[in-house]
Parts: C-alpha cells; sequence; structure tokens
C-alpha cells in the first residue's frame, strides 16, 4: 500500500506545482501588461470660442500662414492689409457674408455651433461639413479660422483676420 500512494502524491505535487506555475506566469504576465504602455490616442482640443455674428461684420486685414511659427508675423501682415480691407457684412437672414472657397462672390454664412462646443462659420447645415470654416480662436479682434476640407486648408492655410482700426 505504501508503494502505492507514493507516486500518487508525487504526481499530485507534480499537478499542483506545474497548476501554480502557470497561476504565476499568468499573473506575471497580466502584470506585464498593466505596466506596458502604448502611445497615447492624441487628443485633438476642440477650442471653445464665443464670437457673435454682429462681432464679425466689418472691415478685416487678412493674411494666412501655413506653419504655426509663423502666426505672430502672419498677424502683422493682416494688419497691413486694411489698407485694402476684406469686407464682411451684414447678412438678410442673420447671418454675415463671406466668400466660401474659390468663390468670387460673397454669400450669406452663418456661425455654427457643434456638440463638442467648435463653432463654425459656413452655409446654412451641419457644422463642420466640408465648406465650412472653423473658428480656431477670436479674441481682441484677431479672429483665427481654418477651412474643414483639407484640401481647401491646405491651399489657402489658417486664415487670420486683425479688425481694421482695432488699438
Amino acid at each position: 500500500m505504501g508503494a502505492d500512494l507514493f507516486p500518487k502524491t508525487l504526481a499530485r505535487m507534480r499537478y499542483r506545482q506545474l497548476v501554480q506555475g502557470g497561476f504565476l506566469l499568468g499573473c506575471a504576465a497580466f502584470l506585464a501588461g498593466c505596466g506596458a504602455t502604448s502611445a497615447p490616442t492624441p487628443v485633438v482640443a476642440t477650442p471653445t470660442v464665443a464670437v457673435t455674428s454682429e462681432e464679425l461684420v466689418g472691415k478685416w486685414g487678412l493674411a494666412s500662414y501655413r506653419e504655426e511659427t509663423d502666426k505672430v508675423r502672419t498677424e502683422a501682415a493682416a494688419k497691413a492689409a486694411c489698407s485694402n480691407p476684406y469686407v464682411i457684412g451684414k447678412g438678410a437672414q442673420g447671418g454675415v457674408t463671406m466668400h466660401l472657397a474659390d468663390q468670387a462672390t460673397a454669400q450669406e454664412v452663418y456661425l455654427k455651433t457643434a456638440s463638442d462646443g467648435g463653432v463654425y462659420i459656413g452655409p446654412q447645415g451641419k457644422p463642420g461639413e466640408r465648406a465650412d470654416r472653423q473658428v480656431l480662436s477670436y479674441e481682441q479682434g484677431i479672429l483665427v479660422t481654418r477651412w474643414v476640407d483639407p484640401g481647401v486648408a491646405k491651399r489657402y492655410g489658417t486664415m487670420v483676420f486683425v479688425r481694421c482700426g482695432a488699438a
């Protein structure tokens, strides 16, 4: 009977070691996965912008840039462009008159706010459509916009409007 018990006990001990070893390996793999860092998904913040149609009506110097490092220089160029201002008129239906991309005549466009708080200027419809421009910022008489359509954005760059006559 004693000789019979020894192989069974040995087999149970090996089985326990295998189970415990497998458990420990599983825990180690789990903990290694917890410590691993993957590149975080970039979060593009939607700017909070407060602007009204009435604030847009008037004369503006206009310039554009493609590299963020050119923003300050472009603001100065937009101020200088007040000698030949871009005019944003008051629309008949509560919007403002501005040119859409590649259009020779201005048409009425509207301020539109998306559910994420992003502000757009464009024809009637949902905010953020391809014909819209997104308002990136508006403060101290400087309006910065970028076209939603990637091809148009590439051609025109980031648009900087500086209110003419502003201090």
